[in-house]
């Protein structure tokens, strides 16, 4: 009777309204997320600070869905991030909130999923949606901003296993059409994540589950989403790994990994149930150099010896079989066989494959429901599953305040791994440095290279730190640990270049950057070093060519037509001055240098008219400029406005109150007004900050009023 009333044909208005629930318990779950910042691992990369996200344009449309990002191909991605970027400009909330919406989204299609798949057994198909909406590990692709490529391609994975589904309930045309939006939904899923590829195989599996029948006909269908996720296995084995890396993937290398993979697929069965000490990144279980050790070893007939009693379930149920298998063909492209990220494990991956995990332990909840035959025994099972659930969610309510910025987060990765792991440690030193912390990042950075000489990321930010204390010897020392193949070998070019040039070895400098831009040859930040390089030695004329280069590249990098518009300065060529400032201020509207640097041109050219044009506007978008208003307060005191001049002065040193030369200024102003007290007090500060006192004034004020400065009070 009750597995009767569970397996009702129709949802009721309370099962409605529960569902609804799950959605506001989500909501609570991740809404610590909500008000998370950017975080210093790969946010910055991915959205903060990626120039291709910042426009919409048809040629930047266009580059958005053919161009890799960082090795990897996922348009959608990029696509999500650019319209975001284009409504909302670099809000850390609307990324968060989109990836909670996603969440939810697909909370809802696990649960029709499996409303379908069970014959509408909506007891069943809730708690499958619950586990996945609320599990701990769920927090990670939620809670990160870099985390969309895991919501996105599982928010189109799941829709178009879920239409996949829907065909069956039609024949004919509409059966067609839904198999087509399925195949759709299935490019956009591999569009977003390569992962999405085991899509066919899970398509399969439903079919054999609910008892599909297999002949040359139902096979036929199929063969679009094997030859999409085939094409797109390629596309990514081309694109990620570098030659280098393909030729470390010898026959030993491979082996180990396949058996270190048995270990990994145990370790998410484990952080399944018992998910504690979860962290961002996970330490190296061992040194791949060196020979695997016992428990690496005998993890595979661990998990063969459950395999085999999972098969041996079939003669009771297909529940554990379905599940089980779900979870390793969905697990399978990142169980790290080829290499797939810094640590062999991340939470991210287990956030379509813990579905499989989910269902079975809630076809094990509802057996034991069903055939608990005392109603106190029921109800306190009943109570401990609430329990349960209730633990789930503040577990992961917790987890998700770790995400809240770089600091807490990587400070959580270094308590619970002390020691371990040279990423928490760099990556903890970066989120030091961002507070401005020097002393303390230096200090990690020096664990994280101690712990393992090979991260590069700890190379790369403590060689900046050495630069900064001009530590040259040592900076490139620590750039000689990098491999040229290293992701982010392109700041050591520039870095170790610019090193070369200070320590008066200019042909090495030139011969580095060179060979950086022959490498790397879209990368604008190269041609601008170059550039600096050039104008040292007074060859302004290759100086402006390397610039031009560079704007090509990055149209919207402002410091560029700056040091254009500098370099035509010296080279006399001032209508060209004008209209690069111009060209600048166009392209580049956020630009405070710009503006600034334009007003200034006009005013060295006493076209004081045009001059006090662009410090307005300046001063009208950046309220806080004082060098403006000292600019404004020196026009207006050139055309003899006096009181308006004061009135600007005035405002430049109330925003900045040590700015000495505007209080001199003011004071020259309040000379030619005779206000001769003001004069000497405003003149005697300016001394006392450091500035130094015209001659000329000192001589003017002690005629004028008998006043010294050095006697003044």
């Amino acid at each position: 009777m009750e597995e009767k009333i569970i397996s009702e044909n129709k949802m009721k208005k309370s099962q409605v309204f529960l569902l609804i629930g799950l959605m506001f318990i989500t909501v609570f779950v991740f809404y610590p997320a909500l008000s998370a910042n950017f975080v210093a691992l790969d946010d910055g990369a991915m959205v903060a600070e990626n120039r291709k996200i910042r426009s919409l344009s048809p040629s930047n449309f266009k580059a958005l869905l053919l161009e890799p990002h960082y090795k990897l191909y996922h348009p959608i991605v990029n696509l999500s991030y650019a319209v975001e970027y284009h409504f909302f400009g670099a809000d850390p909330y609307i990324y968060h909130a989109d990836n909670l919406i996603l969440h939810l989204f697909s909370t809802l299609f696990v649960f029709f999923i499996f409303f379908r798949l069970t014959k509408k057994n909506y007891a069943l198909s809730f708690i499958t949606a619950f586990v996945f909406a609320c599990h701990p590990m769920h927090v990670e692709p939620v809670a990160w901003i870099t985390g969309r490529k895991d919501t996105l391609y599982a928010f189109f994975f799941l829709a178009s296993w879920l239409a996949y589904l829907k065909a069956y309930s039609y024949q004919g045309k509409k059966y067609v059409c839904f198999i087509a939006i399925s195949l759709v939904l299935f490019l956009f899923s591999c569009l977003s994540k390569s992962m999405a590829v085991t899509l066919p195989a899970v398509l399969i599996l439903c079919d054999w589950f609910t008892g599909e029948k297999f002949d040359k006909k139902s096979l036929l269908k199929y063969l679009p989403f094997i030859a999409v996720a085939a094409a797109f296995s390629l596309i990514t084995y081309l694109m990620y790994y570098t030659q280098g890396q393909k030729s470390d993937f010898t026959l030993y290398t491979l082996f180990v990994n396949f058996v270190s993979a048995h270990f990994n697929a145990l370790f998410y069965i484990v952080k399944f149930m018992i998910p504690v000490k979860l962290s961002a990144v996970y330490p190296h279980f061992y040194n791949v150099k060196l020979n695997p050790p016992d428990y690496i070893l005998y993890s595979p007939a661990l998990l063969y010896g459950i395999a085999v009693l999972v098969l041996y379930s079939l003669k009771k149920t297909k529940n554990i079989f379905f599940g089980s298998a779900l979870f390793a063909i969905v697990m399978l492209p990142v169980i790290n066989i080829l290499p797939t990220g810094v640590s062999p494990v991340a939470d991210r991956y287990a956030y379509i494959s813990f579905i499989g995990f989910a269902y079975v332990l809630a076809s094990g909840i509802m057996f034991l429901y069903v055939n608990i035959r005392k109603k106190y025994i029921k109800i306190l099972f009943s109570a401990a599953v609430s329990a349960a659930m209730i633990i789930m969610c503040f577990t992961a309510h917790t987890r998700a305040e770790k995400w809240h910025d770089s600091g807490t987060l990587f400070e959580d990765m270094v308590k619970n791994y002390p020691g371990e792991m040279s990423k928490a440690y760099s990556l903890r030193a970066i989120g030091y440095k961002e507070k401005g912390m020097e002393k303390k990042a230096e200090k990690d950075l020096e664990m994280a290279l101690y712990l393992d000489l090979r991260n590069t990321e700890a190379a790369c930010v403590l060689a900046t730190i050495r630069i900064g204390q001009k530590k040259y010897n040592e900076a490139l020392r620590l750039y000689s640990l990098l491999y040229y193949d290293d992701y982010n070998i392109e700041v050591v070019y520039m870095y170790s270049s610019r090193i070369y040039y200070e320590k008066q070895h200019k042909d090495k400098a030139f011969e580095i950057i060179k060979d950086g831009i022959k490498r790397f040859p879209n990368i604008y930040y190269f041609y601008n070093t170059l550039s600096i390089f050039y104008a040292y030695e007074k060859e302004y004329d290759k100086a402006v060519e390397s610039l031009q280069k560079s704007k090509r590249l990055n149209p919207k990098y402002g410091e560029t037509y700056k040091d254009i518009a500098q370099l035509y300065d010296i080279l006399g060529k001032f209508t060209l001055v004008e209209k690069e400032y111009k060209e600048g201020i166009l392209n580049c509207p956020d630009s405070r240098n710009l503006l600034y640097g334009l007003g200034e041109f006009y005013f060295n050219f006493k076209d004081l008219g045009n001059a006090s044009v662009i410090f307005m506007k300046t001063v009208k978008k950046f309220p806080g400029d004082f060098e403006s208003y000292l600019y404004l307060g020196n026009i207006e005191s050139i055309n003899g406005n006096f009181k308006k001049a004061l009135y600007y002065y005035t405002l430049a040193v109330l925003i900045k109150n040590d700015y000495a030369q505007a209080y001199f200024a003011r004071a020259q102003v309040h000379l030619e007004m005779n206000n001769y007290l003001k004069s000497a007090q405003d003149a005697k500060y300016a001394k006392s900050l450091g500035f130094n006192i015209n001659q000329d004034y000192e001589k003017e004020l002690k005629q004028k009023s008998g006043i010294s400065i050095s006697e003044s009070k």
